[in-house]
């Protein structure tokens, strides 16, 4: 293992993070259930430590046709415990712990029957299309990662009817940087295709991620991009990932040729980022 502060400045000569298994090296390592700040009881669970997340084979073939009032799109769901394994337990570990703390947040007493965990991938910066919308939520008792896709850029709208659908008058929606960009992207283009026809858009409770951990981590890590969270503080590294900035592109060609290949990358890559925000949230409820 390496010094932390050797790292560091390995890492701004190399870039980008180093890729390396097992970080933090010299930042606490704060067991399930530990926070920064003392707690009325310590929780003796074993560290979140989820090591190497390698691709799922197969995983568009693994969808389904979902119909709409507004079309078709395709729709994928995985199982958090095949992404992560061992998480769920683990998550549900740490509700028992938080739940002998006293009375627990709005956030906290939604989980998991009312919370949905909230990422899109899209076709550029705000006001380009989204083409996929993936969920983490609670399905049938099990958490579960559900990927609503659409095929090409007509199938926008079905998805947005789709989302729409799992969204009640007490969800509430958790997401990484939420509020500057994913919910404004999901309104704005709710509005394009006139879902509403002229009624208000729901209006869910919404927690973003992303403050509370800049808080928590900003004087311990280089910067709080949610990558940088995940290897640092969850100690999770992605085998096979594609880089978030070659994923419109690369949706692009999916469309125009339909091979798969690049496709499955995506969904997986979506599929992380919404079990990362899980255990992130977790850790910072505390």
């Amino acid at each position: 293992m390496i010094d932390e502060s050797l790292r560091l400045r390995l890492e701004s000569l190399n870039r980008g993070p180093l890729p390396t298994i097992g970080i933090p090296t010299s930042l606490p390592s704060r067991a399930v259930g530990e926070s920064s700040k003392p707690t009325k009881a310590k929780f003796s669970g074993s560290p979140l430590r989820p090591g190497l997340v390698k691709p799922i084979p197969g995983l568009l073939r693994r969808g389904e046709v979902v119909a709409t009032e507004a079309g078709e799109h395709w729709r994928v769901c995985i199982p958090v415990e095949e992404i992560w394994p061992g998480g769920e337990q683990l998550i549900a570990r740490r509700c028992e712990h938080l739940a002998k703390l006293g009375p627990q947040n709005e956030l906290m007493s939604s989980f998991p029957a009312r919370s949905l965990f909230v990422d899109l991938e899209t076709c550029g910066l705000a006001g380009s299309a989204l083409f996929l919308v993936g969920l983490l939520r609670a399905i049938d008792g099990k958490l579960a990662v559900e990927l609503l896709l659409a095929r090409n850029y007509a199938e926008e709208a079905a998805v947005l009817e789709s989302l729409w659908q799992r969204i009640e008058s007490q969800s509430v929606i958790v997401t990484f940087n939420g509020k500057s960009f994913d919910w404004p992207m999901v309104t704005d283009r709710s509005r394009r295709h006139l879902l509403f026809r002229g009624q208000r858009l729901p209006m869910p409770r919404h927690f973003d991620m992303l403050h509370p951990a800049r808080r928590r981590w900003k004087k311990e890590l280089p910067d709080c991009k949610l990558q940088t969270l995940e290897q640092r503080i969850c100690g999770r590294v992605r085998v096979g990932d594609i880089h978030g900035n070659l994923i419109p592109a690369a949706y692009k060609d999916y469309v125009r040729t339909g091979v798969g290949r690049e496709m499955e990358a995506i969904l997986f890559h979506n599929a992380v980022d919404l079990v990362t925000l899980l255990d992130l949230t977790m850790r910072l409820a505390a």
